[in-house]
C-alpha cells in the first residue's frame, strides 16, 4: 500500500498536537443547518459553529457529550464544536472523535515537519494552500525526491467492521480534487491524496461507494495512474495523537452498516 512512513510504524515517543487549549464540556441536542448546532452548556442552550459539512448523522445523536471551544468574542456563534464521544469498536468504551474538517492539512504537515516521511524524502519546504491553475491544494512539499502536492480529507465514519468510510455525503469538491491530482501525476508531478481518521479505532479505510460513486471511481482512478492514497490514523481529543497509516482497501468492500453500539455490548447495522 502507498504510505508515508512505512518503515516507522511506531514511534519511540508519541507525537501530540495540542489543538483544544480551554475545552468545555456540553450536551448535543440537534443540528440546526449545515454549520450551526444547539447544545446545552451550563445549563443554558447554546447556538455553536460546527466546521464540518459531512451528514455525521450516527454521531451527533441528541445527548450526547461534545466538546466547545470559545474561538470568538462576538458573532453569531462564539464556540467550535470540535469533539463529540462515541464507543470504541468493538469493545464499546468512550472515546472522542474529531469534527474539525479545517484540521487535516495542519495536522499532516506538524506529521512532516516532525517525523522523517519515507515517501516523501527530507522536506526542504512547505506551502499551505498552493494555486495551481484554477485551485488549490492543502499542501505543497518540496523534497530532494521532487514535488509533491497533497490534498487531505477528513474522516470520522467506521463501518461495522471498523473500517474508516468517507465520504458520508457526496463530494462534487472531492471529485475535482481527485481529477486535479490525476492531471498533475500525468505532468510528471508526486500527488496524492491523504485521509485524515480522527479517531482511534479504525482499523483500515475504504472509500463509502454507496454514497459517492463518483467518488469511488474518481479514487480507483487515481490510484491505477499513480496517485498517491494514503490513510492516516489520529487518536482524537483535546491533543491529537498520530498512531499509524491505515491499510487502504480498493475497491471498496459493499457498507455493511454503521458501528454502533447497543446494550448487548456489540456493532450493529443500521
Amino acid at each position: 500500500m502507498d504510505t508515508f512512513s512505512s518503515d516507522h510504524p511506531k514511534h519511540e515517543k508519541p507525537l501530540h498536537y495540542p489543538w483544544i487549549q480551554e475545552p468545555q464540556e456540553a450536551i448535543f441536542l440537534n443540528r440546526m443547518n449545515r454549520f450551526a448546532c444547539q447544545v446545552e452548556l451550563d445549563g443554558k442552550l447554546t447556538k455553536v459553529y460546527l466546521p464540518n459539512s459531512g451528514r455525521l448523522e450516527e454521531l451527533l445523536t441528541p445527548g450526547i457529550t461534545v466538546i466547545l471551544e470559545k474561538r470568538r468574542q462576538s458573532g453569531k456563534t462564539y464556540h467550535d464544536m470540535l469533539l463529540v464521544q462515541t464507543y470504541r469498536f468493538p469493545d464499546g468504551y468512550p472515546i472522542w472523535v474529531g469534527l474539525d474538517s479545517r484540521q487535516p492539512p495542519v495536522l499532516l504537515r506538524w506529521i512532516i515537519e516532525n517525523q522523517s516521511m519515507d515517501a516523501l524524502g527530507a522536506s526542504l519546504s512547505i506551502k499551505n494552500e498552493p494555486r495551481i491553475d484554477h485551485g488549490r491544494f492543502d499542501l505543497k512539499i518540496q523534497t530532494k525526491n521532487g514535488t509533491h502536492f497533497i490534498e487531505t480529507k477528513s474522516v470520522n465514519l467506521i463501518d461495522s467492521k471498523g473500517i474508516a468510510r468517507f465520504p458520508d455525503a457526496p463530494t462534487s469538491r472531492g471529485v475535482k480534487h481527485l481529477h486535479s491530482l490525476l492531471d498533475l501525476q500525468s505532468k510528471g508531478l508526486q500527488a496524492w491524496m491523504v485521509f485524515v481518521v480522527m479517531r482511534q479505532d479504525a482499523v483500515a479505510f475504504s472509500p463509502f461507494c454507496e454514497r459517492d460513486p463518483q467518488f469511488s471511481e474518481s479514487l480507483l482512478q487515481a490510484k491505477s495512474a499513480g496517485v498517491g492514497i494514503v490513510a492516516l490514523k489520529f487518536k482524537a481529543g483535546t491533543t491529537m495523537e498520530y498512531i499509524s497509516d491505515l491499510e487502504v482497501i480498493l475497491p471498496s468492500e459493499s457498507f455493511p452498516g454503521y458501528w454502533i453500539f447497543n446494550d448487548a455490548s456489540k456493532g450493529k447495522k443500521s
